[in-house]
């Protein structure tokens, strides 16, 4: 009986995050067998990295009902901040292996290193809440933002305490559905961010207390139709609660920074958050402020406050974590700088770097993540960048296009990048306006992602834990290769820190462009290459070295690698012959010493 996938069967963790030390439930589960027998044994090969660090042994049977429903037990080591993954082999009761499957556990005392965002927008009464969140779980997402679940961005719970009332756009929100939400993230190690902006109010803002010298007037005309001297303004789209006007207002006002820092620290406080996810609309020029109306030689850009903005915010919020976008990575800077607890910023492929490089392709995201986590002292920037739009909003109902999907998740996370894409239980954003579900994922997509998702927390030591790129040279006998992700080759990099070097190996050859977004919702699938030798040009030796990929062919799992050493004109090299390469694949070295 040969070892085969099954869709039927469930192999996972009952958090997303662990404290040293703390137990690890796994999780064998299925409503029916199918398994063709009724028991049998368990192996579990407990990994870290190439290391098999613990094996645990046990019998599994049917119910009554002929469900399996299993649990195993293990205990985390004290070491804070590493990755585990487990090699379940199910027996039967003669001993063959007649399933196999994965899951991993991130053994971490906060989500900040490693963050790995999700997303919630429905907040009517009656959800399943345990349900939607273990289905994050089983995303692997340790932080969740709570998108546009406030009263008013000014004034985000209903002043009389009530905990039922309408957003913006009119859609009904239940407090308690929030609070039933945060408990079961709170127990399955997730952290709740509440969702708002920093700097804007709606049509109502007079009746608060807001004054109009707070805020912000164009200081030149704008290509959106905007004229000098104009009120900062945006138009969210109808609204039947009159409150679809957002109002800007000076973030290096300290009026307005008492004012909406105070604001937000209440709803954390009364709904239970962790923290504050703070947002903006990007960057629109020039400013004046109330007493530089008319001033031609005064004005101020936004971005350029946020630094002290988020400093404060921060000082204020104390044990309450930050994170905040600035939109188009414009102003990123700042924020990288700052004291938030996570970096985030929305890219869109029209915007550009300080000299002048557009956001639009795969290397661009690799550059933005690299000069994030220089500017940071180290953080990992979550992404969320979403994929195929317009052809998103042209159609109701359709699959993503699963290669355009998997080959921009490649490209962060290889970089040492996190992305914001899943959420609402097993939905996947499109939209800037998280709420919009136009495309879904096919089931093959939802296994692929899941073993995506396995795959990072798995390997997060190696994907964004203090490896930096190296610049050795790599050769590809016979394939076209690159060093920025050219189209029609194998884009390659390499790294080295922590006792590794690592070449990262995303699959671009058969595909016609580097662009990420695929707007059109067009992309190409990879060619598949096999027995694919590899030459990296190095003069160290290394003590093993080792393929894994999420793609079905490893499933994560590590496979050791014969090495050749040898020399040329370029220097000294070993060569690896990598058996196949699908989407993304990872190469890992362990060094000798």
């Amino acid at each position: 009986m040969g070892i085969q996938y099954d869709a039927t069967l469930k192999f996972s963790v009952d958090k997303s995050m662990y404290d040293p030390g703390e137990t690890i439930i796994l999780a064998l589960s299925t409503s029916s067998n199918s398994l063709e027998t009724s028991k049998g044994k368990y192996l579990v090969n407990v990994k870290y990295l190439n290391e098999t660090i613990d094996t645990i042994e046990g019998v599994w049977e049917t119910t009554s009902e002929g469900s399996i429903q299993e649990e195993i037990e293990w205990t985390a080591p004290n070491e804070d901040f590493k990755g585990y993954l487990f090699e379940l082999d199910i027996l039967d009761s003669e001993g063959h292996a007649i399933r196999h499957m994965n899951t991993a556990a991130d053994v971490s005392s906060t989500w900040t290193k490693f963050p790995r965002y999700g997303f919630l927008t429905n907040f009517d009464k009656d959800i399943d809440t345990e349900a939607v969140i273990e289905q994050m779980n089983d995303w692997q997402l340790n932080g969740i933002e709570y998108y546009d679940w406030k009263y008013l961005h000014h004034q985000l719970i209903p002043e009389d305490g009530t905990m039922e009332w309408q957003d913006w756009a009119g859609r009904k929100i239940s407090g308690e559905t929030i609070k039933s939400y945060i408990a079961e993230a709170k127990a399955r190690g997730m952290t709740n961010m509440s969702y708002n902006m920093i700097y804007a109010a709606t049509n109502n803002y007079a009746q608060y207390g807001i004054k109009e010298e707070w805020g912000l007037w164009y200081a030149e005309d704008h290509e959106a139709g905007k004229n000098k001297g104009d009120r900062f303004t945006f138009s969210m789209g109808a609204s039947p609660t009159g409150q679809s006007n957002l109002f800007f207002f000076d973030i290096q006002n300290p009026e307005w920074q008492n004012y909406i820092i105070q604001k937000n620290l209440e709803a954390l406080q009364v709904m239970g958050f962790d923290g504050w996810h703070g947002d903006t609309v990007g960057e629109w020029g020039k400013m004046w402020t109330h007493d530089m109306i008319g001033d031609e030689t005064q004005g101020i850009y936004v971005k350029d406050g946020y630094k002290e903005f988020l400093d404060i915010a921060k000082e204020k919020l104390d044990s309450y974590y930050l994170s905040f976008n600035p939109v188009g990575a414009q102003g990123i800077e700042q924020v990288n700088a700052s004291a938030v607890d996570v970096l985030y910023a929305e890219i869109w492929p029209w915007d550009t770097t300080s000299d002048g490089e557009q956001y639009n392709t795969y290397q661009s995201l690799k550059n933005v993540i690299d000069n994030s986590r220089d500017q940071s002292d180290g953080k990992s920037l979550i992404i969320p960048a979403y994929m195929e739009y317009d052809y998103a909003e042209s159609v109701v109902s359709e699959p993503f296009n699963m290669s355009a999907v998997l080959l921009t998740d490649a490209a962060v996370y290889a970089a040492g990048g996190s992305r914001i894409e899943l959420g609402d239980g097993d939905e996947m954003l499109s939209n800037e306006y998280f709420p919009k579900h136009n495309l879904y994922m096919s089931d093959e997509h939802k296994v692929r992602q899941k073993a995506l998702q396995n795959f990072i927390v798995a390997y997060q030591n190696l994907l964004r834990d203090g490896l930096e790129d190296n610049g050795h040279q790599i050769e590809f006998v016979d394939q076209n290769q690159s060093s920025d992700g050219q189209p029609n080759t194998i884009w390659a990099y390499s790294k080295s820190g922590n006792g590794f070097d690592t070449i990262q190996m995303i699959n671009l050859l058969g595909v016609s462009d580097n662009d990420w977004r695929a707007n059109q919702g067009e992309k190409e699938t990879p060619t598949i290459v096999e027995d694919l030798t590899v030459k990296y040009y190095t003069n160290d030796t290394f003590e093993s070295a080792w393929l894994t990929s999420p793609d079905p062919r490893y499933n994560s799992v590590s496979k050791e690698l014969d090495m050749e050493y040898g020399h040329d004109a370029q220097g000294n090299f070993v060569t690896i012959t990598v058996p196949s390469l699908e989407y993304w694949d990872m190469l890992y070295f362990k060094q000798k010493g």
